[in-house]
């Protein structure tokens, strides 16, 4: 799965496997069992992933989404 990430990101791998790390800002391919994890999905949902294509337009309206914030009892949208 091709994917922009928004954060930092590690994604530990399962049984002694090679966790997958993702760079601020940078567009990375992730393997199919990272993929399929619950910390993957949260991220998504939180924005903090963004699925997307080799396109440049749909790369272009990923990093423009905004992610999701929790600072305290408060959540925004950045």
């Amino acid at each position: 799965m091709f994917v922009l990430s928004k954060r930092n990101i590690v994604i530990p791998g399962p049984r002694g496997a090679e966790p997958v790390r993702l760079a601020r800002d940078g567009i990375a391919n992730v393997p199919d069992w990272a993929a399929a994890t619950d910390y993957f999905k949260a991220l998504v949902a939180e924005g903090k992933i963004v699925p997307t294509t080799k396109k440049d337009r749909d790369q272009q309206e990923a990093a423009e989404q905004k992610t999701t914030v929790r600072r305290g009892s408060k959540t925004t949208k950045e």
